[in-house]
């Protein structure tokens, strides 16, 4: 026996005796792998509105938070009050200390340890309505997260489609707190302490996520994204995780005596099938090199060349290919030629195409004549050139036809010839799902984060928000193909997340949910300043500078309504994600400074080219009159004596975006300008569509406070109007939150027009529920406030008989039993689950 042992052995108390004892014997067991780090047992909140009661835990407001006392008896005003012997865990009573204390009442304040059951109602606090009624509401919760989490673990188990927090970085710089203090630099155990804050909320974070196809994301930096990878990997073995490396801060944080601070890093755990979606995204997000993030689709050679390329290599794939000159239509696919001959049997008014070069050797064609047709016919086949300087033949291979079958290329229709016309070809974007790396101007955090929402709120200043498109384009990935999913953030901090959710429900017509869960602290800095005017937390204005009132709320009401409360609207544009085409005309530029006829050698018509940035002097042939090509932007006139056919090689190639014609003559220049125009049109380039910020969002927001209730008032079924907004989101949350208004007695049916939900209070009055739900659509829960367990099987089969088969999905649930026995069992979970070790390092 070790000598820990031995003293352990001496403690005289038997609890505390045996609750060292199990916490000894897990920290002896081997970990071989895993973060190890001090539990940090408890956390405590401070209720700053609750009355203090026999019973309850208190400390003083002057004092510190970790200084409890339990509550004997009151009178007078007065509490005597008694110190827990448990230390550990005051909550759980044990022997109590001898000599009890006496406070004023007014000088104690509430406090519940986390773990201990609590029974929560949400109080409401404001609401803003701009959208459709009957839609979906957002939420926002003023509250502790890891409460916020055990309430939302009731509402919502395994309904969350994605999780998005950005938990405070733990920098040393006093910006979170653990028990009421402010943890800061000076801290040896500040690592330890975040680890264990986080634990706690990502465990019942997990409970909340679809297990099938839940995604979380963690945004974290340098500080601590060691420990939070290894402590996702702890919590999650399930899951796959990747880290995102992104720049959110072009201009560089210096740093002395080491690299500067430009990015930060995002954790994705992905359950399930979970994963990211192939987006429509401009080109700063993939690389630009090589054909695959090109942005267009490439028609490629039908004739073979590089090797193998020669008639002796494939002689099967040696046959005539008949064009009808007049439409540039393939209408007859022949035979392989016998060896020795090289001409085709010629077919009154077709013109046949062989793999011949200009050289006149003889190559090969890609396809054999039976796959040529069969992916004719499929529209992978085009015609080019014209009769004059030969037809030429081009293909989509597997790879570039894949892409068109992935959606990443829209199919707009059939051309003359029957091959795919391709919606955007020429387009900046691409359908793709990108690497790990991200550097896209708009996460900027400086220039879409802290300037916008100074923008939104001059008045206030928020530190170090996120940028707004970095949010929204996160989110996007996993949610786009979601228009109705639920998205919870528990660190909601400015409410960029609401912001982000919100502008992409505008941009594809979505009605996906948003949660949003913080607290109302102030900074450490305000608490100095509010502490020196004799303000406390609790008190109106302290409040009133809290980060949920003064900046989540007002930020999450005036971009919803697109104007702040004084009337003045918000200025700006968002940027949607989504592209609109606007016409842009094509650029001409005459050559004068040399005679067409100088221009007699393909050396001198080299040196033209060489000032042209978009075509290679490798396009220059002998003769050429004209430059256009498939593969390139640009084309040039060299002889406008030419100029007939040079149109006629140019209709049909749109990419063509930049025209060059060598003459000195302006009217000559102008006619022909004129002629590419008609010929051609204007360029459709895609940009960026903007949204004014004065427009606001069709949202709904309802914001709520978690105050907790009495847990015996719950039992004797007086809690039914705090607990009502409870329903309202347990149902979804949809359409105006139904209340019974201040002295209304509570009805023995709830059942209010056009609401999704209907609750039985008086379980004698089934007949009554059953006649209300007959014929009625819509409905989402049925509450039935009964102990009968076997009573309320036989109800809720009633109730699915009469009104399931026009309301799919509809759930019975069980009042108040269900909502006392979920907060029961939370009783002290993270103790369930087992300590997660003990101190390694204080780094």
């Amino acid at each position: 026996m070790s000598a820990i042992d031995t003293l352990i052995a001496q403690i005289s108390d038997p609890r505390l005796r045996e609750r060292l004892t199990a916490e000894w014997d897990n920290a002896k067991k081997e970990k071989k792998f895993g973060l190890v780090f001090e539990d940090h047992l408890p956390e405590l909140l401070p209720l700053h509105g609750a009355k203090p009661r026999k019973g309850d835990l208190v400390c003083r407001r002057q004092g510190a938070l970790k200084d409890v006392w339990q509550i004997q008896s009151i009178h007078a005003g007065v509490a005597t009050c008694v110190k827990p012997s448990n230390e550990v865990h005051p909550s759980e009573p044990t022997r109590a200390a001898a000599e009890p204390v006496q406070f004023p009442v007014d000088e104690l304040l509430v406090v519940r340890e986390f773990g201990e059951p609590i029974f929560p109602a949400l109080v409401p606090v404001d609401a803003v309505a701009n959208g459709p009624l009957d839609a979906p509401w957002h939420t926002l919760i003023e509250a502790d997260n890891y409460h916020a989490l055990q309430l939302l673990d009731y509402l919502y188990a395994g309904q969350v489609d994605c999780i998005y927090i950005d938990p405070p970085y733990n920098t040393g710089a006093r910006d979170w707190k653990y028990n009421n203090d402010y943890v800061d630099g000076n801290d040896g155990w500040r690592h330890s302490k975040w680890l264990a804050f986080m634990e706690k909320r990502l465990k019942l974070a997990k409970r909340l996520l679809k297990p099938d196809t839940g995604v979380l994301i963690v945004t974290i930096d340098e500080k601590e994204y060691l420990h939070l990878g290894m402590l996702l990997e702890q919590q999650f073995p399930e899951a796959r995780i990747q880290m995102i490396s992104t720049m959110i801060n072009p201009a560089v944080v210096a740093r002395a005596g080491g690299f500067g601070r430009a990015d930060e890093y995002i954790f994705v755990v992905m359950f399930g099938q979970a994963a990211p979606n192939r987006l429509r995204l401009s080109r700063e997000w993939v690389s630009g090199k090589g054909r695959t993030h090109t942005g267009n689709i490439r028609w490629d050679l039908l004739r073979r060349s590089g090797t193998n390329a020669e008639r002796s290599h494939s002689p099967g794939c040696f046959y005539p290919i008949y064009v009808n000159p007049k439409t540039k239509a393939i209408e007859k696919v022949g035979s392989a030629l016998p060896e020795g001959v090289s001409v085709a049997e010629q077919i009154p008014g077709l013109v046949a195409v062989l793999p011949i070069r200009k050289n006149k050797t003889e190559g090969n064609w890609q396809w054999s004549p039976e796959t040529f047709k069969e992916r004719m016919r499929l529209g992978r086949v085009r015609v080019g050139g014209n009769e004059k300087r030969g037809f030429v033949i081009y293909i989509l291979k597997d790879g570039e036809y894949a892409k068109i079958q992935r959606g990443e290329f829209q199919e707009a229709g059939r051309a003359a010839d029957g091959s795919i016309i391709v919606e955007d070809a020429d387009a900046s974007f691409v359908l793709a799902v990108p690497g790990s790396q991200w550097r896209i101007a708009s996460h900027d955090a400086t220039q879409y984060g802290s300037r916008l929402l100074g923008d939104i709120l001059p008045d206030r200043r928020f530190p170090f928000p996120k940028s707004l498109y970095a949010v929204r384009d996160t989110l996007r990935f996993y949610l786009e193909d979601k228009p109705t999913a639920l998205t919870v953030d528990f660190f909601a901090g400015s409410g960029t997340t609401l912001n982000a959710v919100n502008l992409l429900n505008a941009t594809d017509g979505g009605q996906r949910r948003c949660i949003l869960v913080t607290n109302n602290e102030v900074s450490a800095e305000e608490a100095a300043a509010l502490s020196a005017r004799g303000l406390q937390p609790g008190d109106a204005e302290w409040e009133a500078q809290g980060i949920c009132r003064s900046v989540t709320w007002p930020r999450s009401k005036y971009t919803i309504l697109g104007r702040r409360d004084n009337g003045s609207v918000l200025t700006g544009e968002y940027l949607t994600g989504k592209t609109v085409e606007r016409e842009k005309a094509r650029s001409f530029t005459q050559i004068g400074f040399v005679d067409p006829a100088q221009l007699n050698t393909p050396a001198k018509k080299k040196q033209v080219v060489a000032l042209i940035d978009d075509l290679s002097q490798t396009l220059v042939k002998d003769p050429c009159p004209f430059i256009v090509s498939e593969g390139h932007k640009a084309s040039v006139l060299f002889d406008p004596a030419a100029a007939e056919d040079w149109l006629e090689a140019l209709d049909g190639e749109e990419h063509i975006t930049d025209f060059y014609i060598v003459t000195p003559v302006k009217r000559v220049f102008d006619q022909l300008k004129a002629q590419v125009v008609e010929l051609l049109g204007p360029i459709l380039v895609p940009e960026e569509e903007k949204r004014p910020m004065s427009a606001g969002f069709a949202a709904n927001l309802a914001y709520f406070k978690l105050d907790f209730l009495d847990k015996e008032r719950v039992s004797l079924r007086r809690a039914f109007r705090e607990i009502l907004p409870l329903l309202w989101l347990k149902a979804g949350a949809v359409g105006p939150r139904p209340e019974l208004k201040r002295g209304e007695p509570e009805p023995v049916l709830f059942a209010p027009e056009g609401s999704n939900f209907v609750v039985l209070l008086d379980e004698t009055r089934m007949g009554r529920l059953l006649k209300s739900l007959e014929g009625r659509t819509g409905l989402s829960r049925v509450f039935i406030v009964t102990d009968a367990d076997e009573s309320f099987k036989t109800m809720a089969q009633d109730v699915r008989e009469v009104a399931g088969k026009a309301n799919p999905g509809l759930a019975v649930v069980q009042l108040y039993r269900d909502y006392l026995l979920n907060f029961m069992i939370n009783k002290n979970q993270d103790r369930a689950a087992g300590p997660a070790g003990t101190q390694g390092a204080r780094a």
